[in-house]
């Protein structure tokens, strides 16, 4: 039992650091590889955690309200294909009610809201955008919804 407790507060040490200290690095890549990936597609500073911004999900919005990237299969301008709220945009469909995708890399893909005046925005793989406010959170927020609708 004692080191059952004791593990237990080892890992609970180092979640903790790693929650208060994030570190970019990747045990599958080189420091250089990471510096290489962030010139190429730079995280940028809109884009928090669910941890960093739990006061999104205090006001109440429908599901449909959030756009969630899951994938981007890329292989070049004219050959890819996407997958948001679980439905697969092609080059070839590009468009719907809601959004209208202009542009698609291998790391981000930018769209257009239909009803927000032609603002472009930027969305990566396993990111959500809340459609009011157009913030944007790391992870699926439909799931972190659906909890708080319960």
């Amino acid at each position: 039992m004692q080191m059952w407790i004791g593990n237990f507060y080892k890992a609970l040490i180092i979640v903790s650091f790693f929650l208060l200290f994030p570190i970019k690095a990747s045990l599958m890549m080189s420091l250089d590889e990471v510096n290489l990936l962030n010139e190429l597609a730079p995280i940028e500073d809109e884009a928090t955690s669910f941890l960093e911004t739990p006061e999104i999900f205090t006001s109440r919005f429908t599901i449909e309200e959030i756009l969630f990237l899951s994938a981007i299969l890329y292989l070049s301008p004219t050959h890819w294909s996407v997958w948001i709220n679980d439905r697969t945009y092609t080059a070839d469909d590009m468009e719907d009610n809601t959004l209208k995708i202009t542009k698609v890399t291998n790391h981000y893909v930018e769209f257009e809201l239909k009803d927000s005046h032609k603002k472009t925005l930027k969305l990566r793989s396993n990111q959500s955008l809340i459609t009011i406010g157009h913030r944007i959170v790391d992870g699926d927020a439909r799931q972190k919804q659906q909890l708080l609708q319960l």
